[in-house]
């Protein structure tokens, strides 16, 4: 009996508050947010299947990086938006008429928006201990990192007391993070530093975006057989190009913000596809029409391709953005 209220006792003063800090990270599988205690930072990383938990004691943490780059983070809001503004648009054609070039307008402002917060917002933190680099998804925007870092210096402050010096002489004097290898390279990825920022394959899928564009612009003017035709072969160089850039990723060749540009295209070039899907199935429910239907790979109406072209060319200019970005 004396056993278990020891036992009690001592996980109810061990029971920690904690309170979420900005800043959370939802995927379609994973996620990522930051909670702080009294005496530590806690890290909370899922897979949907599993969670992992880092405990960083204020006292241990030397110094929390926050570096401005483009980030294509594509989150479940992101994904509910993408798939449900295309069905109402296309509803909203059949019954509202008038209405639905104001959600197509609406869709390409919020499209425009992401990107420029991508691009111009977008930042990556990086937590360093005597021992450990931690990198923490949860914080991938400008105004996410202002916030938390607010709070955590505040805490960090009480434990450590405050950092009087210049910081960045600071710097120069000390190795932030793990002791470095026998080699003199840094303890954790050697081929993420040689990473480049563009190949040859993503020049090449760079040149099929634009030049899709302009194909599907061209025949919004004229209807011209044989530019569909190339508008679909694009769209298979596309498809393989990005299949190229996963594999330069994995390998180290190519940086990760050439990859998220990637999967953020397959998922429009997808979502065109769907949208037009429904909108034939609509309309052939409404006409009373029965058995298959013959799928088109490219919306054919006034609407749908200022879309894909607009999109397209949207998604090549951020990945120009991105290729010559300084590193």
């Amino acid at each position: 009996m004396t056993a278990k209220m020891t036992a009690k006792m001592t996980a109810t003063e061990t029971r920690q508050a904690y309170r979420k800090l900005p800043g959370r990270r939802r995927g379609v599988v994973f996620s990522a947010s930051l909670w702080t205690a009294a005496d530590h930072l806690l890290s909370v990383k899922s897979t949907r299947f599993q969670e992992q938990y880092k405990r960083f004691y204020f006292r241990d943490i030397q110094a929390i990086v926050v570096t401005k780059v483009p980030r294509l983070a594509v989150s479940t809001p992101v994904l509910a938006a993408a798939a449900l503004l295309p069905i109402a648009a296309l509803i909203a054609r059949l019954r509202l008429p008038a209405a639905a070039g104001w959600l197509w307008l609406l869709m390409a402002a919020l499209a425009a928006g992401w990107i420029y917060i991508s691009i111009a917002q977008s930042c990556t933190c990086r937590l360093y201990t005597a021992v450990s680099r931690e990198d923490l998804p949860s914080i991938y925007r400008m105004w996410t990192a202002r916030k938390a870092l607010a709070e955590l210096e505040q805490r960090i402050a009480q434990v450590q007391g405050v950092f009087t010096e210049n910081w960045a002489e600071a710097v120069d004097r000390h190795t932030l993070g793990p002791a470095r290898l026998a080699s003199g390279q840094p303890a954790e990825g050697r081929t993420r530093g040689a990473a480049r920022s563009r190949t040859w394959v993503s020049d090449i899928f760079l040149a099929s975006l634009f030049a899709d564009a302009v194909a599907t612009m061209y025949l919004m003017r004229s209807q011209v057989s044989w530019l569909a035709d190339v508008s679909v072969a694009l769209t298979v160089v596309q498809v393989a190009s990005a299949v190229g850039i996963f594999v330069q990723t994995y390998r180290g060749i190519l940086r990760t913000a050439m990859q998220r540009l990637a999967i953020v295209a397959l998922l429009f070039i997808g979502g065109i596809t769907y949208a037009q899907m429904i909108a034939d199935t609509m309309t052939a429910a409404l006409a009373g029409r029965r058995g298959p239907m013959a799928m088109r790979a490219r919306a054919r109406s006034g609407i749908g391709r200022p879309i894909y072209s607009g999109g397209a060319a949207l998604l090549a200019i951020a990945g120009f953005v991105l290729s010559f970005k300084p590193e």
